[in-house]
């Protein structure tokens, strides 16, 4: 394999890396804690888990749902870190 070919492929591996975090799962702040909003999946309501749960908007479904109004910024782990050190 030639160094174009695997320019060629970094390329790809990168524009489907960026399409899926776009996609994916978004973490917010919300309330006292951090939650990630997904609209394939949503923890059920009596979840344990130690982690960021998954929640959506509509109070239909069985899982969690959140008020959107009141939804903070954005979760940025990687600022999280550089706040930690």
């Amino acid at each position: 394999m030639n160094i174009i070919e695997t320019l060629i492929i970094l390329g790809i591996f990168s524009v489907i890396g960026s399409i899926t975090k776009k996609n994916g799962p978004q973490t917010y702040y919300y309330e006292n804690r951090i939650v990630a909003v997904y609209d394939k999946y949503q923890c059920p309501k009596y979840c344990e888990v130690d982690h960021h749960h998954y929640v959506y908007y509509d109070s239909t479904l069985s899982g969690m749902y959140i008020d959107k109004s009141k939804l903070g910024k954005k979760y940025d782990q990687k600022v999280e870190k550089i706040k930690r050190k």
